[in-house]
């Protein structure tokens, strides 16, 4: 069935009948735009959003409760995001109960409420129509819009894809032989759910992935895991390395893990990098660790202890 997402300058009586349903404040007369999706002839969900300059307030984000876990409102926040960031909107902030890991995926960030601007700080939901145990988050509008979400069979093409750049990059892994797509599917089908991938999608599709990897089968080790990252040639350097690192950490947490490790080679500098920005640690050098191409090759390897969530 055909999905559209139109563009409105307020809201029309279903967004309004929803937003009362779904318990959200209703806006008041501040100019907003709302973003409406209908599948067929049926609407299913609203954004809406504030925007002052260069600056803007993202509320009313509700999806009819038989319509939900189908992917409508990631659809709907993309559609925000990209169109706020056309218009030069480079930071946008929200109000959240309910939905902070979620928008966590987004790559917002929690801030205190009075690092907020002005003018989020006197909006309808800053002045209070938020409740005060509300989270206050921020995403940077100027880098490209990426949404983290677990990986699902049909991902396996773009797995196999980014995996056979980084397998003939010779940058990335020791491994030499290419995975075709059906095996990646099965690779994802197959994993307990204690080791979960997660892709990083763009507008375009998946532009990267990362999984957490089982270390030991030794009982002793179950609360250790590997963690790799690949990510697609043509988004490298542009932070999808770090939003999926900064995701996978979490979940990591989430997941009862106590400590992460991996390898890689040590003149692949923008990796180490990336490992050292987010709490890594380098371990040591593991000497010639792998015949690559006729050529012994040192690999390092690194760690980070999680903190728990107690």
């Amino acid at each position: 069935m055909i999905v559209s997402i139109d563009v409105l300058l307020s809201p029309d009586s279903d967004i309004v009948s929803l937003l009362e349903e779904a318990a959200l404040p209703r806006p008041d007369n501040s100019p907003m735009t709302f973003w409406k999706l209908v599948q067929g002839q049926s609407f299913v969900g609203a954004v809406g959003a504030e925007s002052w300059g260069t600056v803007a307030l993202l509320r009313s984000l509700v999806v009819r409760s038989q319509a939900r876990r189908q992917g409508f409102a990631a659809q709907l926040v993309r559609a925000a995001l990209e169109s706020l960031q056309q218009r030069g909107i480079r930071e946008v902030w929200l109000f959240t109960e309910t939905a902070h890991d979620y928008f966590l995926s987004w790559g917002f960030h929690d801030h205190p409420p009075s690092d907020s601007p002005y003018v989020i700080q006197t909006s309808q939901e800053g002045r209070g129509a938020c409740p005060a145990s509300a989270r206050v988050m921020a995403l940077d509008l100027t880098r490209p819009v990426l949404y983290i979400r677990p990986a699902r069979p049909n991902d396996g093409v773009d797995i196999a894809r980014i995996y056979n750049q980084g397998i003939r990059d010779r940058l990335a892994t020791l491994e030499t032989r290419e995975r075709t797509p059906e095996d990646r599917v099965t690779w994802l089908t197959e994993r307990s759910a204690r080791f979960p991938v997660l892709v990083a999608v763009d507008a375009l599709g998946v532009v990267g992935w990362l999984s957490l990897n089982p270390y030991s089968p030794r009982d002793a080790y179950q609360y250790v895991a590997d963690v790799s990252i690949y990510v697609d040639r043509r988004t490298r350097r542009m932070g999808v390395g770090g939003r999926l690192l900064q995701t996978g950490l979490a979940v990591a947490r989430r997941q009862g893990f106590h400590k992460l490790v991996l390898t890689l080679f040590p003149e692949n500098q923008a990796a180490r990098a990336l490992y050292l920005r987010h709490g890594f640690h380098s371990v040591g050098i593991l000497r010639e660790q792998g015949l690559l191409d006729g050529r012994w090759r040192n690999t390092e390897m690194m760690d980070v202890l999680l903190p728990s969530l107690d």
